[in-house]
């Protein structure tokens, strides 16, 4: 059964650049040996040396052009022997072409087929060597043609032996070749199964919408990578540090000592704010005699690390630290694996980041807006559902002055369709600041003076106004955002500030849109109140917050017990 056939074309290629070694050498030998000696048949050796050549030759273009098929290499094992035999005949039974050609029929046998092929092929090569020792010197005695053959014997147990070795020899290289294939084939699943591990990380992290997944999916990618490029065999440090507060702190880490979890940097230290400043992925060295790394006890025995900033534009995240305890531990491909998984990972930390952003927006309005609906109930109730009992409970008592006083109805009527005036009124302002239809068709400015009108009629404080025409320079969202907070404000005045007056401000000042509310009445205590607020059913003050930063402004309050209370909000115009 054939064997090592992927090895036929090497050993074909090897036996025949290795034959033209005794090719050309067994004439020359046998005639620098002796040049006077009659035994040595000329014209057999060169025959034999030009056929020789002639074959090997042959074999030779074959191999090069890739076309040596099986019977070609059963023709040449052949030739080796009868070659082998003619040599040992033409050159008076010198051993050296026998110890050759004969070798190369052996390895061909051997290395093709199996190790007792090779070994009959040795057994024939010595059988006819000594077959022909014996026809060409004529000797009949049994101890002459024991002798003749002595030879013909050395040569075949070398070519037995040589059989043998080879055949162990190859027994081994086909071991270890299976080994080592196997070993291979092993490793290279194993980084097809990390290459698949970080591909679907990859993919998970460009979709994911989930920030903590995000900043985990960064490090884990970039630790991975970095493993398949032969990183040191030493674990090393990996941080995400983001901006926060008032400087940097761990978002996420891996092989991190637990008392560093919750460390913060200022970012200004020389490494920290000279990698980011450069604005690319940076090699960094000897982390120890940076002060404000070696806060962190995990990297005070590291010697180098990997330094990669994450930013999007402007707007600079954080950065990832990934340090070794070996020195010159990364080189410019770990730089650039690290950087390109950065660079992939900012976008979809940005996303998710906007994603949590609005997912806190959207609560936001949903707190708002069922903080609108506990407003209008409670107002509700406060305000017309009271005067409506009030004018029921007045029908009543005027039917029953009917009978006993009837001189007093008028009087009694009267007052009961002033109650209901009044009723109306509330009940108009209240759908009038629901939605001021006014404020999409005049303006801001028609809809404040509208709303403080209809205000004023049942107020007991005067309400100024200073209103500049504000013309274009407000879309529609700035305007309902600032009448929603003079609306809030407006509504805390009348419940809380017992003042006497009221003064409503619209500018436009230095690109900025600035709406303030003043009041002269008894003020409070601004951080007491927020701090209680988790156990108040208002949320007003918070309000005044929110609604100015859903058009990018800003909001103010000061106020003192005592010295009335300034509500001040300015939105960029060129935001």
């Amino acid at each position: 059964m054939a064997k090592g056939k992927t090895l036929h074309l090497g050993v074909d290629q090897t036996i025949c650049s290795l034959r033209w070694l005794p090719l050309v050498l067994t004439p020359i030998l046998a005639f620098l040996g002796d040049l006077s000696r009659q035994e040595i048949d000329l014209i057999l050796l060169l025959g034999l040396t030009f056929g020789g050549l002639a074959y090997n030759s042959v074999a030779t273009l074959m191999i090069y052009l890739g076309f040596f098929p099986d019977v070609a290499a059963w023709v040449l094992m052949i030739l080796d022997v009868v070659f082998s035999v003619g040599f040992l005949l033409a050159t008076d039974f010198a051993l050296f072409p026998l110890l050759t050609l004969g070798l190369f029929a052996v390895l061909e046998a051997t290395l093709r087929l199996e190790v007792t092929v090779g070994m009959a092929v040795a057994v024939i090569v010595a059988f006819a060597a000594g077959l022909g020792t014996a026809l060409t010197t004529g000797t009949s005695s049994a101890g002459a043609l024991l002798g003749a053959l002595l030879p013909a014997a050395v040569g075949v147990a070398a070519l037995l032996l040589a059989a043998g070795s080879v055949n162990a020899l190859v027994d081994r290289i086909s071991k270890a070749v299976a080994h080592a294939r196997d070993e291979e084939l092993g490793d290279l699943r194993r980084i097809n199964e990390r290459a698949m591990a970080i591909y679907e990380m990859a993919s998970a992290l460009s979709a994911t919408l989930d920030y903590e997944r995000a900043i985990n999916a960064i490090l884990d990618i970039s630790l991975m990578g970095l493993e398949e490029l032969g990183a040191p065999e030493q674990k090393p440090v990996g941080m995400l540090l983001l901006y926060g507060g008032e400087g940097m702190y761990v978002a996420t880490a891996r092989h991190l000592k637990r008392e560093d979890e919750d460390r913060t940097i200022t970012g200004q230290g020389a490494i920290v704010a000279k990698a980011i400043a450069a604005d690319k992925a940076t090699i960094v060295r000897k982390l120890f005699r940076d002060q404000e790394l070696n806060q962190f006890e995990s990297l005070r025995g590291c010697q180098s690390a990997i330094f990669v900033p994450l930013r999007v534009g402007f707007d600079v995240y954080g950065a990832v630290l990934i340090a070794s305890p070996v020195a010159d531990a990364f080189t410019e491909e770990h730089t650039e694996l690290v950087s390109a998984v950065c660079s992939q990972a900012v976008m979809a930390l940005q996303n998710a980041q906007l994603y949590q952003e609005l997912r806190d927006e959207r609560d936001k309005i949903i707190d708002q807006y069922e903080e609108a609906r506990s407003q209008l109930a409670r107002d509700l109730h406060d305000g017309p559902t009271q005067s409506i009992s009030a004018i029921a409970m007045r029908l009543n008592y005027v039917k029953a002055l009917l009978h006993r006083d009837p001189m007093r109805v008028r009087k009694e009527l009267d007052e009961l369709e002033a109650l209901a005036r009044r009723t109306t009124r509330e009940i108009r302002t209240m759908l009038f600041t629901l939605r001021p239809q006014i404020l999409e068709t005049q303006g801001l400015v028609a809809a404040v003076e509208q709303y403080t009108d209809r205000l004023q009629e049942d107020a007991d404080f005067e309400i100024h106004l200073e209103l500049m025409e504000l013309g274009d320079a407000l879309d529609i969202n700035t305007q309902a955002v600032a009448f929603s907070i003079i609306q809030e404000a407006m509504t805390n005045v009348k419940k809380h500030s017992q003042c006497q007056n009221v003064w409503i401000r619209l500018a436009l000042k230095d690109n900025l849109f600035v709406t303030q509310i003043q009041d002269d009445g008894i003020g409070f205590d601004l951080e007491d109140t927020l701090d209680t607020y988790d156990q108040r059913g208002s949320l007003g003050l918070l309000n005044l917050y929110d609604r100015a930063q859903l058009v990018e402004g800003k909001t103010e309050i000061v106020t003192a017990l005592g010295k009335g209370t300034t509500i001040t909000t300015i939105v960029p115009l060129t935001r």
